[in-house]
């Protein structure tokens, strides 16, 4: 568990270090006789950085280290509240070298004596602790605690059980291998691409998924299936401490036997010696044996591309169809493997419910029918913990068919406590080694990040772009090497979506992740290390204890809140998340709290955020999709607040002092409401009225979504002041050229910065006339989205060379001519037309139109018919292929689809009548034709009541009645 230390430990010291250099360079005048002994904590945390880092990176496992970590941990939180009051009180030191200037220090230096004084005595008192941390440390031995055998610290630690190689010449390992539940469908399209002798070059198979999946045990059915197929075979073990002369003696050994000459003489042995030769030797061996010999190499569980490229060149393509077969937990380790055409990546999937069903309940009662009735409902619930998992099935099932009583009670008990048996139980041990490998794998930097996850509930869908906000506001991401920090947390995310420990919900059309979750089991073992290291204090049935430290981190889940409800428990709480409905905190308390998140609480009201003004630290403020109408009038009194969303909240008028917080970077508000009934979809949208001097808001990137009304009309020109804008969504309710005109020229002011422009103009008609005059086009526009009646798009869109996403909606484009802007456009990707975005009867995309288009997605509206036709060379990367139909509505026989090399589906969604069933069949048929064979997908509409909240009356314009 001492990873979870370092992580968290690590974490809270790299957040620190920089406050504790910027307070000792700006703050000289007021610190006095104290900077010295901020000096000497900030030195002494520069140190043990440095040695938590290398205790990162080694396997020692003494409880000694834990502890002496977590003080660590606990003294850098400790450090860091002390810092933040300072700064606080104290504020920042006046500049300027005249009379007026030194009067207003002096004053201020007197005014804060007592602070200062208060402060210094804490200080004095965290040096002491400093000071016999770093003492006990050397008294027992820490010094050592990373050392090894010939400076090796890895020497003296032999591999984890669950890490030997497999020896793959023998059954007993795997006495069950025929009768593997799953692998049977699973292995066919691998057998074939080994066998297939259409492909004589050299061929990579890789195989890649989560840890527990199945990957080795697939690959070894796999490889013993196929094997009479090659010459020579081996299969053999990578894992994370690659060795590749120890990997190069092992293949040596499985593919070269020694030889008796005439059957009475000793054995002569060619690899004798072996274990002296030197890499390159080794390799020269290796090939030399391969060369003319039709071979099988399986390499399980690669962990890094090094390991890969450091004994690929040891296997020799002599293109007489031999095989290299590889497993990997990692996506690009697995994409690096197959670089050539012909070689093919297998990503394995979990279980599907029947398959589940069929190896638990094989395990504990033979077959499904001896499970007795009672027992039915709970077992699927512990299936769906399992998530699919082969190894997690098989080991929890192990364990309940140890009870000597199988009853309701006592799985619902292993259920609940699945945490705890996956620390104690030994049926489980290999399970929480298998999957804890991925953990510990990770680099320093995204220990922590991954640890956080454990913040959210089983079974919760997280917002990607809301966790990377949040990682930012925890300063677990920073600026790097000319990278924003949200360009860092994404590279961070993408890691961890390439490690496959975090698995997509919900994908945009761009390909990128819109919401995740973590697996159950992989959860439960990472909520385990947080409560162990006190990196997350829980609220919820299953944790009510009161905690026995000092909360730092509280996400409450459910249960009673009683046993932290006091100022004191909450004083020290840097992050507070609420997934639950209960009775609300006393925000006042959580004074240093940074991340504040709400969203979803339908118990919130206004009144319960009266008193957030007062928290000064707060960075992150989420009140989404709650009940809350207003925000405080002390806003401005938040000045590191960098993110604020009121999105699906009834709040439309924002405060005027909104304007006064300094960092604020994300404003996001607007509300939608679908109402899909029958012949009649409506869909309302609303924004945020446009405040007086939005302008002062210099750091702001996203704004979205604002509402100009003839009250907030002569505002518009603000937004040209916001320099660093990229995105922006505007409403307008406005239709006079004047105010057409100042939004264009506002934009204009953007040209070189802005990324993203939503314009909808609601219940009317886009002025097209001025939109056509903008003169300075934003040239790193990457996405347009325009709602409303245009007729015809701007010519200066067939500018937009990096523009790689076009969403229309309720333009009423009506004819091929209008399309002609888009059709050249070299980077666009996505085109989504919703209803009413074209109107015509005719849409062809032409030969040489749209060379890089990947999605192209048409709504038709009501009674609408649409002949769409694609002609030979059009659209050569197109990929998907989305038509949505209400009601009535209907695409006659669509033509060309065989013409689009890359397509790989069609999804239609329509009504279930004959004439969707007809166009579907159509859609196969020319399916048919098509050399890729793209799958052709149907699905019904699905009709949503409206009223699913009972939210204050608010109008068509989101005012509310009260």
């Amino acid at each position: 568990m001492e990873h979870a230390v370092v992580s968290a430990g690590g974490g809270a010291i790299n957040i620190l270090l920089p406050k504790l250099g910027t307070v000792l360079i700006q703050e000289a005048q007021l610190l006095g006789g104290i900077r010295g002994e901020l000096q000497y904590m900030k030195d002494e945390l520069e140190s043990m950085t440095a040695f938590l880092q290398d205790l990162a990176e080694g396997e020692n496992r003494r409880k000694q280290i834990k502890i002496w970590m977590k003080q660590v941990r606990e003294f850098a939180y400790d450090v860091e509240d002390c810092v933040d009051e300072f700064t606080h009180h104290l504020g920042s030191s006046a500049s300027g070298s005249g009379l007026a200037d030194l009067f207003h220090r002096c004053i201020r230096f007197l005014q804060t004596a007592m602070v200062r004084r208060q402060i210094a005595k804490q200080i004095q008192e965290l040096k002491a602790r400093a000071t016999s941390i770093s003492d006990r440390n050397s008294r027992y031995g820490g010094n050592h605690l990373i050392s090894g055998a010939e400076g090796n610290r890895f020497a003296a630690q032999p591999a984890p059980s669950y890490m030997n190689p497999l020896d793959i010449h023998t059954h007993a390992h795997f006495p069950e291998m025929t009768k593997l539940v799953g692998v049977e469908a699973r292995q066919s399209n691998l057998i074939n691409w080994l066998v297939d002798e259409d492909v004589p070059q050299l061929l990579v198979v890789s195989i890649f998924g989560f840890g527990g999946l199945g990957k080795t045990t697939l690959a070894m059915t796999t490889y013993q299936t196929a094997s009479a197929n090659f010459e020579c075979r081996a299969f053999v073990t990578v894992s994370q401490k690659f060795d590749v002369k120890a990997l190069i003696r092992d293949i040596l050994r499985q593919i070269i036997q020694p030889e008796d000459p005439n059957g009475s003489s000793p054995t002569v042995d060619p690899l004798k010696g072996m274990e002296e030769w030197n890499v390159g030797q080794l390799a020269t061996y290796l090939r030399q044996h391969l060369e003319d010999k039709k071979y099988l190499i399986v390499l399980d569980d690669i962990w890094t591309i090094s390991a890969w490229e450091g004994i690929r060149f040891s296997l020799p393509n002599s293109h007489n169809g031999s095989r290299i077969m590889v497993t990997t937990r990692i996506k690009t380790v697995a994409q690096a493997c197959c670089l050539h055409e012909y070689d093919r990546a297998y990503e394995i999937e979990p279980l599907t419910s029947t398959e589940s069903s069929e190896l638990f309940f094989k395990k504990i009662f033979g077959n499904r029918e001896n499970c007795p009735t009672v027992l039915k409902n709970i077992s699927e619930r512990i299936l769906g913990k399992c998530g699919g998992i082969p190894l997690a099935i098989v080991s929890i099932a192990g364990l309940l068919a140890t009870m000597p009583v199988h009853s309701y009670d006592r799985w619902e008990k292993i259920y609940n406590s699945l945490g705890l048996e996956l620390e104690t139980s030994p049926w489980l041990e290999k399970l929480k080694n298998i999957l804890e490998l991925s953990y510990n794998d990770l680099p320093f930097h995204l220990k922590t990040c991954f640890l956080y996850l454990s913040t959210y509930p089983e079974d919760h869908k997280v917002r990607r772009k809301s966790l990377l906000r949040r990682w930012i506001a925890e300063r677990f991401v920073t600026e790097k090497r000319g990278l924003g920090a949200l360009e860092v947390a994404e590279k961070y995310f993408n890691e961890l979506l390439n490690r496959s420990i975090v698995h997509p919900v919900e994908m945009s059309f761009d390909g990128k992740v819109k919401t995740f979750r973590v697996h159950d089991i992989m959860l439960e073992i990472i909520v385990s290390k947080s409560v162990e290291e006190n990196f997350i204090t829980f609220i919820s049935e299953l944790h009510t204890s009161a905690p026995e430290e000092k909360i730092r981190r509280l996400s409450i889940h459910g249960g009673s809140n009683k046993n932290v409800a006091t100022s004191k428990m909450l004083s020290h709480v840097r992050s507070l998340s609420i997934f639950a409905d209960g009775e609300m905190l006393q925000f006042a308390w959580i004074k240093l709290v940074r991340i504040l998140d709400l969203e979803g609480c339908e118990f919130a009201r206004n009144r319960d955020i009266a008193n957030i003004c007062r928290l000064f630290q707060l960075e992150y403020l989420s009140l989404r999709n709650t009940y809350v109408t207003q925000l405080p009038l002390q806003i401005g009194n938040l000045k590191k607040l960098e993110t604020l969303d009121v999105r699906d909240t009834g709040i439309k008028h924002l405060p005027p002092h909104i304007t006064k917080l300094p960092n604020l970077s994300n404003l996001l508000g607007g509300r939608k409401v679908y109402n899909y009934s029958g012949l009649h979809p409506i869909s309302n949208f609303w924004g945020m009225h446009i405040p007086k001097k939005l302008g002062n808001l210099e750091m702001l990137t996203t704004l979205a979504q604002i509402e100009i009304t003839d009250s907030t009309s002569h505002y518009i020109s603000e937004l040209g002041k916001l320099s660093q804008l990229l995105k922006v969504g505007v409403m307008m309710f406005v239709d006079d050229d004047m105010n057409w005109m100042s939004l264009i020229t506002a934009i204009a002011k953007l040209s070189s910065s802005l990324q993203s422009l939503l314009i909808w103009r609601p219940d009317g008609v886009m002025n097209f006339r001025i939109l056509d005059t903008l003169s300075r086009p934003p040239m790193f526009l990457k996405s347009i989205n325009f709602r409303g009646k245009l007729g015809q798009l701007p010519e200066w869109i067939g500018l937009l060379a990096n523009l790689t996403e076009v969403t229309l909606r309720a333009t009423e484009l009506e004819s091929n001519d209008h399309m002609k802007v888009l059709a050249l456009l070299p980077s666009l990707l996505y085109l989504r037309l919703h209803h009413s975005a074209y109107t015509g009867t005719e849409l062809t995309f032409s030969a040489s139109e749209f060379p890089s288009l990947k999605l192209l997605t048409i709504h038709l509206g009501v009674y609408q018919a649409l002949n769409l036709r694609f002609e030979e060379g059009t659209a050569p990367k197109l990929h998907s292929l989305e038509l949505s139909l209400f009601e009535a509505a209907s695409i006659r026989q669509p033509s060309g689809i065989n013409f689009l090399p890359n397509l790989q589906e069609v999804l239609v969604h329509a009504d279930r009548d004959h004439n969707s069933a007809g166009m579907v069949q159509y859609l196969m048929d020319e399916a048919s034709r098509n050399p890729n064979k793209p799958t052709v997908t149907f699905k019904a509409k699905q009709w949503k009541p409206t009223g699913t909240r009972r939210d204050p009356p608010i109008d068509y314009r989101g005012n509310t009645w009260f």
